[in-house]
């Protein structure tokens, strides 16, 4: 492998564009040329240092683009405090903010702008996200989760959390078990967005093996809601307050659920 990458990095950035289309067959060759493709062009570009590599942008959204992270982050951000103006809140009047699935900081990079005075705290199972995170965004606090609850957070800490393509991939089990942890360490009366993958009919949820086999673990692939079904099961862990097809990024729905008072 070592000498594949010294002739890839011997190429022009144009030619290896040309012999990235017939390599595409073959996932993890085709994965693996253009993940040092982009990096390749991250350098020629002298990109800001507070951007992730390609291999973190990639599993965030299958795109190791840097200008297409930065835009979809930029876009989430706006999309949120939009979505949160429809219930009559705004970004600002919350101080204990929470990043849940945070990856390498897409979102929150962009949150800290429309919301100056709020703490903001992120989390992920993804090691090296984390770890980039604490290095390179010193504005918020990151911690480490596990696959499953609990979460190293005390209950009752946040008055908002904002869930993007997190439950857009978990299998039924493990949705449950978070939105109960979710409950937990939310504050009562706090704020809760979380994005779907809606469904036009009514088969509720669907759960679909969809993602090459070895690059995420079997409860982690592609998850389909109902709003029927969200209504239904969301609604036993919090009040649905909203539901705004297409509401993220124009591409994935979003749920807006609000924790009960004591």
């Amino acid at each position: 492998m070592s000498l594949l990458l010294k002739l890839w990095h011997s190429l022009p950035l144009q030619s290896r564009a040309v012999i990235l289309k017939p390599v595409q067959r073959n996932a993890r060759i085709y994965r693996w040329l253009m993940l040092r493709h982009a990096d390749a062009i991250d350098q020629a570009d002298g990109v800001d240092g507070c951007l992730p590599p390609a291999e973190m942008r990639y599993r965030v959204s299958s795109s190791p683009h840097a200008d297409e992270f930065v835009r979809v982050g930029k876009t989430c951000a706006t999309d949120i405090q939009s979505a949160l103006l429809r219930i009559g809140r705004d970004l600002k009047s919350f101080t204990q903010i929470l990043d849940f699935g945070c990856g390498c900081g897409r979102t929150l990079v962009h949150m800290k702008n429309l919301a100056p005075e709020a703490q903001f705290q992120g989390t992920d199972i993804d090691a090296k996200a984390i770890e980039w995170c604490t290095t390179n965004l010193p504005f918020a606090t990151f911690r480490l989760s596990k696959e499953k609850p609990p979460i190293d957070y005390v209950g009752d800490t946040f008055d908002f959390i904002y869930v993007i393509s997190v439950f857009t991939h978990l299998d039924e089990e493990y949705q449950f078990l978070w939105l109960e942890e979710l409950r937990r360490i939310a504050k009562p009366g706090a704020i809760l967005l979380v994005t779907v993958h809606g469904l036009d009919d009514n088969r509720g949820f669907v759960f679909e093996r969809e993602y090459e086999k070895g690059l995420f673990p079997a409860w982690y692939q592609i998850t389909h809601h109902s709003q029927e079904y969200i209504y239904s099961n969301f609604s036993k862990y919090f009040d649905v307050l909203d539901y705004l097809p297409r509401g993220m990024n124009a591409h994935q729905d979003v749920v807006l659920l609000q924790k009960r008072p004591a």
